[in-house]
């Protein structure tokens, strides 16, 4: 084996060591702090908990769970890194994405409400960072390299806009499920709920089958793109239009501060690239 691949693989095993350790024994107390003080605060002490606090605390603690199995993953595969396993890359890729996508929600709250840097979100920058790294390190030509970068980081984007938007979709509903049966605009969050979280599983294994240089990836991650449409732009439209991108009463609303309508065009955007030929003949290895 080359020195340059050798280095190369032992790059990638610390990497996925360090992340995992960082995941197990440092992001849980991240987490904690995040989700703790800001249902506390706004819940007067926990004297006044509402359907918005509740379905964040729900979701937050199956998240919390999931991410401790990611980091003791990263740790057990960062040995097969090591010794050049083949599979081992692609299941790094798939589990560096999910902090990268989950924790831009669990520390939405705090940027709206607390006005401050959520804890939480130095595991999502350093996973992102990793997640960056790792496709820079894989050995491939600079275009196949370029189409990745790309293609992952908006499925990336897609699966955390999923994770944000399945909660606000529960929130609405547990709220006031008549509403949900008589209103149109609350209606809308029946269907668009399951879609947005069906987006972040879809996502998140399009970035695995595509590591694998598999055309089903290819598949999944079209699906993703087009289940985003399906579901963003309905609600956009079905609901109030609000500012929900920036600081509320910073700009009126329209389609460039709206949460769906964003998350919809990034949907399409994923679509038309992987129908460009640059894309889509990088992705996957045509002799599958």
């Amino acid at each position: 084996m080359k020195e340059s691949n050798r280095t190369t693989l032992i790059v990638m095993a610390v990497i996925a060591l360090v992340m995992g350790i960082f995941i197990v024994f440092v992001a849980p107390g991240l987490f904690d702090t995040t989700m703790d003080t800001l249902i506390l605060q706004k819940s007067k002490q926990a004297t006044n908990l509402t359907a918005g606090h509740l379905s964040r605390f729900y979701i937050g603690s199956i998240y919390s769970g999931i991410e401790m199995l990611v980091g003791l993953a990263l740790i057990v595969i960062s040995a097969a890194l090591y010794t050049g396993k083949k599979w081992a890359w692609s299941v790094a890729m798939l589990l560096l994405s999910i902090p990268a996508m989950a924790n831009g929600y669990i520390g939405l709250g705090w940027l709206e409400n607390l006005k401050k840097f959520p804890p939480v979100y130095i595991t999502f920058f350093l996973s992102l960072l990793a997640f960056w790294v790792m496709i820079f390190l894989k050995k491939n030509d600079g275009k196949t390299k370029t189409a990745m970068f790309f293609v992952f980081t908006l499925l990336g984007m897609l699966g955390a806009q999923g994770v944000m938007l399945f909660p606000h979709a529960l929130r609405v509903i547990l709220k006031s499920p008549a509403d949900a049966l008589l209103k149109p605009a609350n209606a809308v969050l029946r269907r668009t709920g399951p879609i947005m979280f069906l987006v972040f599983i879809f996502a998140a294994l399009a970035i695995w089958k595509l590591a694998q240089r598999k055309e089903s990836g290819w598949y999944m991650a079209l699906l993703t793109g087009l289940m985003m449409v399906l579901g963003a732009f309905p609600a956009h439209y079905a609901r109030p239009l609000v500012a929900s991108l920036v600081p509320k009463g910073s700009l009126a609303p329209s389609i460039f501060t709206s949460t769906y309508w964003m998350a919809g065009a990034q949907g399409v955007i994923l679509v038309v690239l992987l129908l460009i030929p640059f894309f889509k003949d990088r992705l996957f290895d045509k002799a599958e």
